[in-house]
């Protein structure tokens, strides 16, 4: 059996920091999606993967170069124009003919165990789990032995979710490939309409679409519930730990700070004394934090700076972005203005993009999405998407 992941896509919604990778190079708990799914199908006994690149394919080809770190093997396909899933999955599937499938898109993340529980079933097999809002992918619905592919958007909250996660036999991949949809969805779904595929579903403990900038908010939360404990760093005389806490090699945590976890923080990063960290927050590696600090629910991307007695709650922070005392960017009205349109935003914070520079001093409302690059003043108030794209 090999997996093909699917991680060529460009993420436009994400571009405040996805501009050289791909969205499953983003990190949650201080590991790429990308490497959260691999990690889960090595476990599962999928030793042989097959990933389609595109946007930002270096990226990820130096990340895991023949798999070999990663206790894999991994082979490439490059989608050259982005025209579909369907069609990187026809590039995957050319690398691993008369194979039996799993088909992964690299992009949101899953739970380990799903791999597991996809791989008990016997034959062909869909991962499924519930979700908070309605995805691309779909929803199943279950009538006895028969599994329907619904593309209806009804209210998501309860609903069992098609992950995009399938075991395929041949015989399937090659109608899939071979239809003339976009979407493996939408090719999928006439194949169980009229019973020529029969998959049994599996259920994943978690899974999280992530879509907008503050999905990743809530993708760090879940990817943080199966952190290992792992103290390598150096804690200095009063630091309090309470939980699953990580510390990466050479980092050091100065006297008196609070860390609650599940947290975890990057290899190479220096916290201020006084600060407390956590729950559900991921520091990344070379991370610089002054004193007295607030941090929590929060993912800080890596190289970041921040400045002493900074408040930030439920947000994001792009990689190379700088933070000035005293900034403050805590959850707020329950809905924003991104991309010329309003989503709902409830409890986040501020969604701060790559090489960013923040003034001191200054606040950032609940919702508001920093593009890639975006300069604030000392003092200054941001509401909304800052700088405003232009229609």
């Amino acid at each position: 059996m090999r997996a093909v992941i699917l991680t060529a896509g460009e993420a436009a919604r994400l571009r405040g920091w996805t501009a050289s990778r791909p969205k499953g190079m983003l990190p949650l708990a201080n590991r790429t999606i990308l490497e959260h799914l691999v990690a889960g199908l090595r476990d599962a006994g999928v030793r042989k993967l097959v990933l389609v690149v595109g946007h930002g394919a270096e990226s990820v080809m130096s990340l895991f170069g023949d798999g070999g770190r990663h206790g894999v093997a991994v082979e490439y396909a490059r989608q050259k124009e982005l025209t579909g899933t369907l069609d990187a999955l026809r590039l995957g599937a050319a690398a691993a003919p008369d194979e039996e499938l799993l088909v992964v898109p690299g992009d949101n993340y899953v739970a380990p165990q799903g791999f597991a529980a996809l791989l008990e079933e016997q034959g062909e097999a869909l991962l499924a789990s519930e979700a908070l809002r309605w995805s691309k992918w779909g929803g199943l619905e279950l009538e006895g032995d028969t599994v329907r592919l619904s593309y209806d958007a009804p209210d998501a909250v309860g609903r069992l979710h098609f992950t995009g996660i399938a075991r395929l036999a041949p015989a399937t991949v090659a109608r899939l490939v071979g239809s003339d949809e976009r979407h493996i969805g939408k090719a999928l779904q006439p194949l169980l309409a009229d019973g020529t595929t029969a998959p049994t579903v599996a259920m994943a403990e978690a899974w999280h679409n992530i879509v907008y900038p503050w999905d990743m908010v809530g993708g760090n939360q879940v990817a943080l519930r199966y952190l290992p404990q792992e103290l390598a760093g150096t804690c200095e005389a009063g630091v309090m730990i309470r939980g699953a806490v990580a510390i990466g090699e050479g980092s050091r945590i100065a006297a008196g700070c609070y860390l609650q976890g599940p947290l975890a923080i990057g290899s190479g990063c220096r916290i201020g004394p006084g600060t407390v960290l956590g729950p559900s927050t991921a520091i990344g590696d070379g991370v610089e934090m002054g004193t007295h600090c607030e941090i929590a629910d929060t993912l800080v991307m890596d190289s970041v700076s921040v400045g002493s007695y900074t408040h930030l709650q439920a947000c994001v922070v792009g990689e190379a972005s700088e933070l000035g005392s005293h900034v403050v960017a805590l959850p707020g009205p329950e809905e924003a203005t991104y991309l010329q349109s309003q989503h709902s935003v409830v409890d986040r914070g501020a969604m701060v993009g790559d090489g960013c520079r923040i003034g001191d001093r200054a606040v950032l409302q609940g919702g508001c999405v920093l593009s890639r690059g975006a300069v604030v003043g000392v003092g200054a108030a941001i509401d909304g998407e800052f700088p405003v794209e232009a229609a």
